[in-house]
């Protein structure tokens, strides 16, 4: 009885045991809760080097595909939008002479709109008429101009219309010179000068430069075409250009006028405006003539 009592042992000594394997197992437990808490060697975000590697090559192949589809929507868009356009215009500019002639009067259309907003700001600074009376004059070539060449793109072929519009410019031709040559020598005659600028002077030259150019050119480039509507652009043209002339005048002379000069600047007051009013006057008059007579001709009411 007493050696199984030795081996056996009493119940509280049978348990020791277990009580010490439990204890044990409770202090793993907390070093494994720290250990589970790092972090993994790939990172932060538990992923190895070798998936950080990948996520950087498909990024590298992401970017390289977007660089490649920005190339060819990018030459496929100057191809659709800019150089074919260019091509076909330029073929139909050199085959259409009506084309030619309304993107000419749009390019002068242009720069005869620039000029009307630097002497409409002249007039503003300076007070002066004589500026006021330039800007409307040009403005309403400009509109003129723009009135025609908005006629020509509606490719429509009534020839009573053309002439009408061809008569129409003759008639504000004959009205705005008029005008502009009476408000002159009327100027002149009351001993008033517009002051001009050097960079006035200098913007007054090349303009006027520009368009004896531009109504030469027109005028033999369009010598053989009897369209109304590029009659009507050509006498416009040689109108600004004549315009421009007298303008140039007056800014000389209101720039470096002196009284050593006095008896030659007093003739080309008066001799330059009669002689401009003169050319002007014969262009609308024949230009009224000539269309009433045609449309009488055909039969027309007007």
């Amino acid at each position: 009885m007493d050696d199984v009592r030795e081996q056996t042992g009493t119940p509280e000594q049978q348990s020791a045991p277990e009580q010490k394997g439990t204890s044990e197992q409770e202090k793993s437990a907390p070093e494994q809760k720290s250990t589970s808490g790092q972090a993994p060697v790939g990172g932060e975000l538990g992923q190895s080097p070798l998936v950080n590697a990948d996520i950087a090559q498909d990024f590298a192949r992401a970017a390289g595909w977007v660089v490649n589809r920005i190339r060819t929507d990018r030459s496929s868009f100057v191809e659709t939008f800019i150089k074919k356009p260019l091509r076909g215009f330029y073929e139909s500019y050199q085959n259409d002479p009506w084309l030619r002639a309304a993107t000419s009067t749009k390019m002068s259309a242009v720069i005869n709109l620039f000029f009307v907003f630097y002497q409409a700001y002249n007039a503003y600074r300076r007070s002066s008429l004589w500026f006021g009376a330039l800007s409307v004059y040009y403005a309403w070539l400009t509109f003129m101009r723009v009135n025609i060449v908005t006629y020509m793109q509606t490719m429509a072929a009534d020839g009573r219309e053309e002439l009408r519009r061809y008569r129409q410019c003759g008639v504000w031709l004959l009205m705005l010179t008029t005008v502009v040559m009476v408000l002159g020598v009327v100027s002149n005659r009351l001993g008033y000068r517009p002051s001009y600028a050097t960079h006035m002077l200098v913007v007054v030259a090349l303009f006027a430069v520009y368009n004896v150019t531009f109504a030469i050119i027109n005028l033999h480039k369009w010598r053989k075409l009897e369209d109304p509507l590029i009659s009507a652009s050509k006498a416009l043209s040689l109108s600004c250009a004549l315009v421009s002339v007298y303008s140039l005048q007056t800014a000389a002379i209101g720039r470096f006028a002196s009284t050593s000069n006095a008896g030659i600047i007093h003739f080309l007051t008066y001799a330059t405006p009669i002689v401009i009013f003169l050319i002007i006057a014969s262009i609308s008059l024949f230009i009224i003539l000539r269309v009433n007579w045609v449309l009488k001709a055909i039969g027309s009411d007007d």
